[in-house]
């Protein structure tokens, strides 16, 4: 029940060379594990919760948008990042690359 074996973990290719595992969702919480290809690109987009991204192997350009204006920063292996609820961002991956992210999907 509170288990989760990795054949039971969903995998689905979200965009060109970019790849979703899920590892787990509850009720408030979902993480996911990324592969991405270089060169592979998430296009803006925006989600009504909060993200936040490990990355465990490679580098990625990240843009987030807000009120103000917009932060483009990079980041590679041992970073992080946070994504504020209803914040368009994206994101290009300069080296082969592998993250871990999380969201709070509870209403």
């Amino acid at each position: 029940m509170f288990k989760i074996d990795k054949d039971d973990q969903p995998k689905v290719e979200m965009f060109e060379g970019v790849t979703r595992h899920t590892l787990a969702c509850g009720k408030d919480v979902l993480m996911a594990m990324f592969e991405y290809q270089a060169g592979s690109k998430v296009p803006p987009h925006q989600h009504s919760y909060e993200q936040v991204t490990t990355i465990l192997k490679g580098k990625q350009r990240i843009v987030i948008e807000y009120e103000d204006g917009k932060e483009e920063i990079v980041v590679q292996e041992g970073d992080s990042y946070i994504v504020p609820s209803n914040f368009s961002h994206e994101q290009v991956t300069l080296e082969e690359a592998v993250t871990i992210d999380a969201w709070s999907i509870a209403p």
